[in-house]
């Protein structure tokens, strides 16, 4: 075989590759994505990249039967919540007690902190500034998720789920 041919087919093979498709975590989903959870189906609609120190969490916006919100926590081994946001407002985070109640169950305060945020697609929050939490866990293993920036207050309401339940399934790239 010629020097000529040889560049040739490797000129072919670099033209003909297809490209590489990155494979889709729950730490990595893109807008688009479709994931599968309890026999529903969501979309990815949008990103949140938290961050605070060596601390990173990942929110996802879902649309679906029913809109929701995955949290997606990285740690030695990754937790992963579902939360339904609730149609409802407190006026400052100072009505945010130790215990708050919702639909007869109690949600007692078990962690609270502050993230700068990144934010792609639709998102109820803004990259520019700070958004303070508050996470409450009821005895049954319930989460309720208070998060509060410029002014307004988003509460959510959910379950820590296994990530081995969760499927995903790319809609781009």
């Amino acid at each position: 075989m010629s020097v000529f041919d040889r560049i040739k087919n490797i000129w072919r093979a670099n033209n003909n590759e297809a490209p590489q498709v990155v494979q889709r975590t729950l730490t990595n989903l893109k807008i688009g994505d479709i994931i599968s959870y309890d026999l529903e189906d969501y979309k990815v609609e949008g990103v949140t990249t938290y961050r605070s120190g060596g601390q990173v969490k990942y929110g996802y916006l879902l649309s679906g039967p029913r809109n929701g919100y995955l949290m997606v926590e990285p740690r030695e081994s990754i937790r992963v919540y579902l939360y339904e946001t609730l149609d409802a407002r407190l006026e400052n985070p100072e009505a945010i007690n130790q215990e708050m109640v919702y639909d007869d169950v109690s949600y007692f305060e078990q962690a609270r902190g502050e993230f700068s945020v990144n934010v792609q697609g639709r998102s109820a929050f803004n990259s520019y500034d700070i958004l303070y939490w508050w996470l409450h866990v009821s005895d049954d293993g319930g989460a309720m998720l208070f998060e509060w920036q410029s002014g307004e207050i988003i509460i959510r309401v959910g379950n820590k789920v296994k990530p081995s339940e969760v499927r995903i399934l790319p809609g781009s790239e």
